[in-house]
């Protein structure tokens, strides 16, 4: 297993050495849903294709607990890799596996359990109940796997393996999409066709991640000591995950806000949502790996000490990522129309009118987006989890707003400025909380140590 020491070396080279194939794999993530939503809209239907976009948020809500939980297991695993503490590192890891697993059980169960109060909640059209309520059903029987492939992907990458995770994901989106096809295109399956091949690759892609990891060898498997459940570390572990998760869960519930506003809009609405938050969410994917990226420099060099080369690392970064904002911007401008027109056909013009109004209002405003990845998954890798609550409260404080007098006042145009808004109300406790650790910093600078 190749393991990369970002504590030496030039920092904006191992950042974006690093991010590039942490794109490539978040790029191929959302080509599980991209691959869902195009082929079922291509094969089935507009309706169909809405009733399933529908509910994409609640799924988001309970898949993101888990990718944020299984992100902030990693947080301490890669400060003890910085700091060379392997038997740590091998402890943390196993330990946590076991909690990945727990949690994943209780939250299938209770998902499952709950799925026809919150369909009823979020006011999904008569007509498209059937298409969600069959997609949703499989795709939350397949929790454990995301969560999995998570845990997987996120230590993996604690340890400065970027690379291995996207050759996983990879081959289990090809397998996805050829799945798609033949369970949407030649069964009856129809939707639950679609969940159905989204959940048999994702235990793919998990059990490659274990092949790697258990016949690389490396520091993950030095030790071959039976498993004892320690308590510090396992405090440690859910004092990073749990605010991680609450992060990642409140987003996608001020999402679910945001459906269920746009959920009473018609079949329209919905269709020229769910098209855009897909092209929207693959346009951040560069900002986003490199806030991930950051998330590990960070986490590397604080456990070692190099509190210079945070600071450093984290300038270059920032210019970074504005300048790739600015080109992300101009293109959801010009091609933008031309992006939802992939997935609703140029037909539907009013579809494709409110996607390009939604595409132009996020992309004039990804650049504070850009500062809020590199500052929140900085202060991540510190350990900081007190401003990843605060954060998350602002932003879903924010989206509530939207959802309950924006959109009802403004319309569709309300649910466009709902996510940079957010976007904001994250921001502002996050930039106070950086410029108050660079402070702390600068007070017990180590000697200089700046790579250029």
């Amino acid at each position: 297993m190749r393991e990369t020491n970002m504590t030496v070396g030039k920092p904006w080279r191992l950042i974006v050495g690093f991010a590039v194939p942490l794109l490539f794999g978040n790029l191929f993530q959302q080509f599980y849903s991209m691959a869902d939503a195009f082929l079922i809209s291509r094969f089935l239907g507009v309706d169909p294709f809405a009733g399933v976009s529908s509910t994409s948020s609640l799924s988001r809500i309970l898949i993101g607990f888990a990718s944020g939980m299984t992100a902030g297991f990693a947080i301490p695993l890669a400060q003890a890799y910085g700091a060379g503490d392997g038997e740590r590192v091998r402890a943390l890891y196993r330990q946590n596996l076991r909690v990945c697993v727990v949690f994943s059980l209780l939250l299938t169960a209770a998902s499952l359990l709950l799925m026809e109060h919150l369909l009823g909640w979020m006011r999904v059209p008569e007509e498209l109940l059937d298409y969600a309520r069959r997609y949703l059903a499989i795709i939350l029987m397949g929790i454990m796997g995301s969560m999995l492939f998570n845990y997987f992907a996120n230590t993996l990458r604690s340890l400065g393996d970027s690379k291995s995770p996207v050759a996983y994901l990879t081959a289990a989106s090809l397998i996805n999409i050829v799945l798609d096809i033949v369970l949407i295109r030649f069964t009856p399956l129809g939707v639950a066709g679609a969940a159905l091949a989204t959940v048999l690759s994702q235990w793919v892609s998990v059990g490659l991640c274990l092949r790697r990891i258990y016949r690389a060898g490396g520091v993950l498997t030095g030790s071959r000591e039976p498993f004892t459940l320690d308590g510090t570390l396992l405090r440690q572990s859910l004092s990073m995950g749990f605010p991680m998760a609450f992060q990642s869960s409140v987003i996608s519930l001020g999402v679910l806000l945001i459906q269920y506003a746009t959920n009473s809009m018609g079949t329209q609405a919905i269709a020229a949502y769910a098209a855009s938050q897909q092209i929207d969410g693959i346009a951040v994917e560069p900002l986003r790996s490199l806030g991930f990226a950051m998330t590990t420099f960070v986490a590397q060099n604080y456990g070692a000490g190099r509190f210079a080369r945070i600071k450093q690392g984290m300038r270059q970064c920032v210019w970074i990522t504005l300048g790739m904002s600015l080109v992300l911007g101009i293109v959801m401008l010009l091609f933008g129309r031309a992006f939802a027109a992939i997935f609703v056909g140029w037909e539907q013009t009013e579809i494709l009118a409110l996607s390009h109004e939604f595409l132009i209002v996020h992309g004039a405003l990804y650049a504070i987006l850009a500062l809020l990845f590199d500052w929140r998954y900085g202060l991540q890798g510190m350990g900081n989890t007190r401003v990843v609550v605060l954060g998350s409260l602002m932003e879903l404080l924010m989206r509530a707003v939207s959802a309950f007098w924006l959109v009802p006042a403004m319309g569709f145009f309300g649910a466009c400025i709902e996510t940079p808004l957010s976007w904001l109300g994250a921001l502002t406790p996050v930039v106070i909380v950086w410029l108050r650790t660079v402070r702390n910093m600068d007070k017990n600078m180590e000697k200089p140590d700046i790579d250029l």
